[in-house]
């Protein structure tokens, strides 16, 4: 599936979740990637728990990890192995 088909059915999806808290999406996303990750190679594995990272640096605030967030977006968008 192409990532523009997963936003949109992000976008369609969002009108019916109901509202979470960063804890939450953490913890959610964290199990599903735990689900998965016997099917993955160590590169998409670790791809997933990057992108994991953003969203746990971006709902947890407190931390300044913002220069360590915008490596991490560029490694992800390079296509290299965060």
């Amino acid at each position: 599936m192409k990532a523009a088909k997963i936003i949109e059915m992000w976008s369609r999806a969002s009108h019916q979740v109901p509202h979470t808290s960063d804890d939450d999406i953490v913890q959610m996303f964290a199990n599903e990637i735990a689900k998965l990750s016997y099917k993955l190679t160590d590169d998409e594995l670790y791809r997933l728990i990057a992108v994991g990272a953003l969203v746990y640096q971006r709902g947890f605030r407190e931390f300044d990890g913002t220069i360590m967030a915008d490596l991490l977006i560029r490694t992800l968008r390079e296509g290299g192995r965060a």
